[in-house]
């Protein structure tokens, strides 16, 4: 049996890179952390390369689709790597209101536009995770998940931030079973109940006035005596009743049999624990920067954010770009991650044009460019019924069965749609992979008790063996069938 095993990774996208003749050597100063790699740009070596690109962005959220909008209207060779979270942190937000030139739009729908604008420019999108990158050359090396090496003569940086954890006990056991971060995702299934939202910023004010209508009563949890939130997000909260604000709250632990019923909350100005019963712990309580993927090749500050060299995009290295939330810790606003998104196109494209690129260039890489022959085959199949289901299984025979279940409203069931159809074409003919739509699917749903999305379930001769209601990397999902395969035969 012939398996091609995934390495642990972090998604890049890169953007607009540019290179031309001549020698180029950075001149940049070094700090005492990071000693930056100040490779030699030299023509020649891009034309010897294979898989050449001109700007290659990693990440695909408020700063990277922009990015990459700028560099292919530049008319740069721009590919952008998707990661395991398609389109960033905002899928996971409600309406965004902020959006200079609309009122009103939910996030996911925002991303969805900025993808089309840019593949209209003529942005290529690779669905597929950075594994390991190597700035010590140039052109810079960039290697992924699904096997691509990619040759980059630029490279923007874009990879976001991830939401940060309380890491009390019982968070870890309950995820997915009534703790989140993701109200979009999950506030629907809280109808009529209690919830709590941990965090004082503008996101905790967004999870609760979304929550606020299906919960019955949601309180916001604030660390300190006031929150963080603009005054124009804390007057929202007053409009609802069923919203209420505890300052100086804290929780030290969560509790719940299969799922959760209650937390331990802690009074600082008092100094007294008590019990909380509560159906559902939402949090909003900041973010890490992605950065550990440069980590050996770019400063960071204490909080682990990229530095950036003067009031530019670049970063200490020549070629190599900074945008979005992974370098920005004070505004961290979409339209700001936008902004610099397009200063570290158009810093990419000077980039470029300084070492030497040209027409001349372009036409004797032409045959040297990235072209990846992703498989066309469909290796998921699909299933609206039981009878349709039984049928598949039957086909399965003793093969493990793997269903998805998924929404088209739920960002995070879109962020896994890749990552199982990637994963099934791992083990071709060694597993069987069904996807099931909730809108269709209702049927199977109640059979098997999913009442939640995403959901994972793993079947063996047609019995349960396991279930998941998390996304997973493509590592998970692959150490997970292979512990229901058959490889003695």
């Amino acid at each position: 049996m012939k398996i091609k095993l995934f390495a642990k990774g972090i998604l890049l996208v890169i953007s607009g890179v540019v290179f031309l003749p001549g020698c180029f050597k950075g001149g940049v100063q070094k700090t005492a952390s990071t000693q930056c790699p100040n490779p030699e740009v030299v023509l020649r070596h891009a034309i010897d390369k294979e898989n050449v690109v001109d700007l290659l962005i990693i990440g695909s959220g408020s700063a990277g689709w922009p990015a990459a909008i700028y560099g292919a209207r530049g008319g740069l060779n721009t590919w952008i790597i998707q990661g395991q979270k398609p389109g960033g942190a905002l899928t996971e937000t409600s309406y965004v209101e902020n959006w200079p030139g609309n009122e009103s739009i939910l996030g996911k729908d925002l991303m969805a536009n900025l993808k089309q604008h840019a593949e209209k420019m003529g942005a290529h999108v690779l669905t597929d995770v950075v594994e390991r990158v190597d700035f010590n050359v140039w052109p810079f090396e960039v290697y992924t998940q699904e096997g691509f090496k990619i040759t980059a003569l630029s490279v923007i940086v874009a990879t976001g931030s991830t939401p940060m954890v309380l890491g009390v006990k019982g968070e870890k056991e309950f995820w997915g079973q009534g703790v989140t971060t993701c109200a979009v995702c999950d506030a629907a299934f809280y109808k009529d109940k209690d919830v709590v939202v941990v965090g004082g910023g503008d996101t905790a004010v967004e999870e609760a006035l979304l929550l606020a209508r299906y919960a019955k009563n949601v309180t916001m949890l604030v660390r300190k005596d006031k929150m963080r939130a603009a005054a124009s997000m804390q007057e929202k909260i007053k409009g609802y009743s069923n919203i209420s604000v505890l300052f100086n709250r804290e929780v030290k632990e969560i509790k719940g049999d299969k799922h959760v019923t209650g937390i331990t909350v802690f009074d600082n100005t008092a100094n007294i624990s008590y019990e909380m019963p509560i159906d559902g712990v939402f949090l909003a309580i900041g973010h890490i920067p992605n950065s550990q993927i440069v980590k050996d090749y770019l400063p960071l500050d204490d909080q682990g954010y990229i530095r950036l060299e003067n009031r530019s995009q670049s970063s200490c290295i020549p070629g190599v770009f900074v945008a979005g939330d992974v370098e920005d810790h004070v505004y961290r606003q979409a339209i700001v991650a936008a902004g610099n998104g397009v200063k570290a196109a158009l810093d990419a494209w000077n980039f470029l044009i300084k070492i030497g690129y040209n027409d001349d260039l372009v036409k004797q890489l032409s045959t040297n460019r990235f072209n990846p022959e992703l498989k066309q085959e469909n290796f998921v199949q699909h299933a609206t019924t039981l009878a349709e289901l039984d049928e598949l299984f039957n086909k399965a025979g003793e093969k493990p069965v793997v269903l998805d279940f998924f929404a088209d409203y739920c960002p995070s069931c879109m962020h896994m749609l890749p990552v199982f159809e990637s994963v099934a074409q791992k083990f071709e003919d060694q597993a069987l992979f069904i996807k099931i739509d909730a809108a269709v699917g209702a049927e199977i749903m109640q059979k098997y008790k999913v009442y939640k999305v995403p959901a994972l379930l793993v079947f063996k001769n047609k019995t349960l063996v396991t279930r998941f209601n998390k996304t997973m990397d493509r590592q998970e999902l692959f150490d997970l069938v292979m512990q229901y395969l058959d490889t003695e035969k």
